[in-house]
């Protein structure tokens, strides 16, 4: 609209047309390098994380969709924990393991944070998750090492290098099964601790009121299999005093009655 504007504007590409009005637009910025920052797989992502927030989807869904998403930072533990928990149901397994390995094998290299996200997923169910988290992961065994060959680069950035290592880590976990055990069995005293100071703060405020409460009895020491059975998440949020160690790949279950 403005005449006094030459060719030389354009050519150096000053200004761009406004969308909404359009007026064209005085900018210092390269137009040309903003477009390119913004390239198509970047649009492509941000589509991505619109359709996947507005679709309809359960509870669990909606989990497992917020921690693969694109955005540049990740998940809560409390979340993680979440979904963890969610995997002693076998039709939440089922739904939790899927969107997870969709993921995991993205077509899309540039969809690398997204691939990363899912292998950071599996890691925290096999250390937390049901038994089947187990079983499922190795039966992936070869997917898991032909991401180690994962390459994707942003100009001179090496993208790949997160997914190349976290595969890596995850093959050499599963590949052992005491690893595997003792990797189990801290992440269910690390759940205890917290766990723990929890129901220390809750009594503490019964006991204000005149509130009290007996002790419960001793933990089996033996571990069998891999510990963190399925049953000691299986009744979240209660004590697991007076448990004994057992099941296929170990852990605290409610003793025999």
């Amino acid at each position: 609209r403005d005449s006094s504007l030459c060719l030389e504007d354009f050519a150096e590409e000053r200004y761009w047309c406004s969308p909404r009005t359009g007026d064209l637009v005085y900018s210092k910025m390269d137009f040309g390098k903003m477009m390119g920052d913004l390239s198509i797989d970047k649009v492509r992502n941000l589509a991505e994380d619109a359709f996947n927030q507005v679709k309809p989807k359960n509870g669990v869904e909606a989990r497992v969709y917020e921690v693969l998403s694109h955005k540049n930072w990740g998940a809560s533990s409390t979340l993680m924990n979440e979904i963890a928990q969610d995997t002693f149901d076998y039709e939440r397994f089922l739904i939790v393991t899927k969107l997870m390995w969709e993921a995991v094998e993205t077509p899309r290299p540039s969809a690398w944070r997204v691939i990363f996200k899912g292998l950071t997923l599996l890691e925290h169910l096999v250390k937390n998750g049901s038994e089947r988290c187990v079983d499922d992961a190795r039966n992936h065994s070869h997917l898991l090492r032909n991401m180690e060959k994962f390459n994707y680069y942003e100009g001179t950035v090496d993208r790949g290098v997160g997914v190349r290592e976290k595969s890596r880590q995850i093959v050499e976990m599963l590949g052992d099964d005491e690893r595997i055990r003792e990797e189990r069995m801290k992440a269910r005293q690390l759940r205890e601790k917290f766990a723990g100071r929890g129901m220390a703060a809750s009594n503490k405020g019964q006991s204000r009121s005149g509130g009290g409460g007996g002790g419960g009895g001793g933990r089996g020491s033996s571990t069998s299999g891999y510990g963190n059975s399925d049953a000691a998440w299986a009744r979240a949020g209660s004590s697991t005093s007076g448990t004994r160690a057992t099941g296929r790949y170990g852990g605290a279950v409610p003793p025999a009655k």
